[in-house]
């Protein structure tokens, strides 16, 4: 098989690309798998706690590795590259990386999984604001810092957990009436001293000069009220990663990939999997599941793909 010609190109090296990949190679498929980063964004995870297998949890990076690794003892072919393009022509996916280098194949896998919405209030582009705690919490070792963390999801409690061994006190700072994470992750909070919780908070904007100072929430029976902080870090929800797919293929309204039962999109030969798709669940399990799920129905489409040309 040429160089760069593959049966099937996967597109993310997270739990469902990897997976994919994994098991893509397992029924014979000779597979090239793109993104630069083992794992993807479970490098973001301190601690996963609810992947079967792991009494007491593993790190989300260790976790990222070992898929990593098992997906390259497979013989799954992963450059550690990101796509800059996914097109389509004569009948193959065209995946173009970000040095030009090009790769072909009749099918082909989206995982690319999500990226953290951005907050759009007065100030947001000032120094100070961030989307990883694991990346970014380092930098307020020892300084006394007070860290916000904006959300109130299973993710905004994992940064608060992270944070809290970096600064000295942890607001989290929610707009609704509870926090929507999952109890243990609650109780998790609770038991921690240098987190607080801000409830029925509306986010208006940031007080800054060169970098943040404070956020401006509206709280009930406060008006406005400026909460002073050393660092601002943003967990306000997700939106799919599609950036480099030049193809017109449907999603949802939320702009996530809409796929059939068997995970294929709305182009013939492309299916999604993990947090990218369409799915009412978002769990490292549910995307390994996934990425199972399509490189088996890849692997499918390929079969009848090669005697519909037989054939004709």
């Amino acid at each position: 098989m040429a160089e760069n010609h593959f049966d099937l190109m996967v597109i993310g090296t997270g739990p469902a690309g990897l997976t994919a990949a994994i098991y893509a190679r397992r029924m014979g498929l000779e597979v090239a798998v793109f993104g630069d980063t083992p794992g993807g964004n479970l490098v973001k995870i301190e601690l996963v706690a609810n992947y079967p297998g792991f009494m007491g949890g593993i790190s989300g990076a260790q976790l990222g590795t070992m898929m990593y690794a098992q997906a390259q003892s497979e013989g799954a072919f992963i450059p550690l590259a990101r796509l800059d393009k996914l097109k389509y022509e004569e009948n193959e996916f065209l995946g173009i990386t970000e040095a030009g280098e090009q790769y072909r194949a009749p099918a082909a896998i989206v995982a690319s999984g999500v990226v953290p919405n951005r907050v759009d209030v007065p100030n947001a582009d000032k120094e100070g604001i961030y989307y990883c705690s694991l990346c970014d919490g380092p930098l307020f070792r020892n300084k006394n810092a007070t860290l916000a963390v904006l959300g109130g999801g299973n993710m905004a409690v994992h940064e608060a957990l992270s944070l809290a061994n970096f600064g000295k006190r942890v607001l989290i700072i929610h707009r609704g009436e509870r926090l929507r994470a999952e109890a243990a992750l609650r109780k998790a909070i609770e038991e921690t001293s240098n987190i607080e919780v801000i409830l029925n908070a509306k986010l208006l904007s940031f007080c800054a000069g060169e970098k943040i100072e404070c956020v401006t929430v509206a709280l009930p029976g406060q008006g406005n009220v400026d909460i002073p902080v050393d660092g601002v870090f943003v967990a306000i929800g997700w939106g799919a990663d599609l950036g480099v797919i030049q193809l017109p293929v449907k999603t949802s309204a939320e702009g996530f990939l809409k796929t059939d039962d068997k995970l294929m999109t709305s182009i013939p030969g492309l299916f999604a999997a993990g947090d990218v798709r369409d799915t009412d669940l978002r769990q490292i399990v549910t995307a390994c599941a996934d990425g199972a799920r399509a490189a088996t129905y890849a692997h499918d489409f390929l079969r009848e793909h090669v005697k519909k040309r037989r054939s004709s």
